[in-house]
């Protein structure tokens, strides 16, 4: 039986309605649960039996699409795209990249809040993570997101060890420390059950966070991004490397293109197979890669080494 190509369900005017509002939407039932059972097994693999596919050593959970098939199926043939474009209004989607977020059973390891704006070299709001649970999520192992915080035009700092550079701009905010905020009523910090099919549209520009998880299984989800229509290439020394794309390829202003930016999904039905879109890197590494999928240690340092600060609340979307 084939794997479902359209998502299960219409994408809304009120799915839209609330990522616009809130920076966040969970969609409901968008994958078959087979689509996601498909690249279980092997995501396990790469995260408890360590087994090389190939990927990069800085990244082991990064590419998942260039070498492993499964992935590559998910990307170019699920609904992932359409659903994106449709919750975004975009008239058309290109594919930016995947990666894979685990939390081994009981972990205490949280991912600091911070925005993934200034990551991505990129201007434009319509690169979003579109992150997608492989398996069930109880909201003690929830991603986390501020209600309304996109509608903030704050450059924070995203931190990064595949960072160009990691030296903080001088016009870049440091990371927040957004649990004060919990104390006041206006604020909506959001979170989620999800089954497997469901799927996490987030804003570049909302906080958001990850708790540990305290369950006695494997939380694991992939991370889909994705170009819109208002994507424009704007490098910058901070932004993360990609790989198979120098910076000075990188043309401020324009429209990504070319074999690693292919169309996943456009209006006119208009899109690029994966004929041309890499498969494997260019180099092959012979140092050891990393242990593990994901790695904030040095997230986590510079965190706590900067000054934390304490953003405003969001002006708007946050009634209780």
């Amino acid at each position: 039986m084939p794997f479902n190509t359209a998502p299960l369900r219409p994408i809304s005017q009120e799915d839209a309605d609330t990522y616009a509002r809130d920076g966040v939407v969970c969609l409901r039932r968008v994958f078959d649960p087979e689509w996601l059972a498909s690249m279980l097994p092997v995501t396990m693999r790469l995260l408890v039996d360590k087994e090389d596919f190939g990927l990069l050593p800085t990244y082991p959970g990064r590419y998942m699409s260039r070498t492993i098939p499964e992935f590559r199926r998910f990307v170019f043939e699920s609904p992932v795209a359409e659903a994106a474009a449709r919750t975004m209004r975009s008239k058309a989607v290109r594919f930016f990249f995947d990666e894979i977020f685990a939390k081994a059973p009981q972990s205490g390891e949280k991912t600091i809040w911070h925005t993934d704006r200034m990551g991505w070299p990129v201007s434009g709001t319509m690169v979003p993570s579109l992150w997608i649970p492989l398996t069930p999520i109880v909201e003690e192992n929830s991603l986390e997101v501020i209600a309304g915080s996109q509608t903030q035009d704050v450059r924070y700092w995203l931190f990064s060890p595949n960072a160009r550079k990691m030296i903080k701009p001088e016009d870049r905010a440091s990371h927040p420390d957004c649990e004060p905020l919990r104390k006041d009523p206006n604020v909506r910090f959001l979170r989620w059950k999800m089954d497997v099919g469901d799927m996490l549209v987030v804003h570049p520009w909302a906080l958001h966070y990850s708790h540990g998880n305290p369950t006695d299984g494997w939380r694991v989800a992939l991370s889909v991004r994705v170009f819109g229509d208002d994507i424009r290439w704007d490098p910058r020394p901070d932004c993360v490397n990609l790989a198979g794309v120098s910076f000075d390829e990188m043309i401020q202003g324009d429209v990504p293109q070319g074999p690693l930016f292919p169309v996943l999904w456009s209006e006119d039905g208009a899109r690029d197979g994966d004929a041309e879109f890499p498969r494997g890197f260019a180099t092959r590494w012979s140092r050891e890669r990393k242990s593990d999928v994901n790695e904030y240690a040095l997230f986590q340092k510079n965190y706590a080494e900067t000054k934390r600060t304490v953003p405003a609340a969001p002006t708007t979307g946050t009634a209780a």
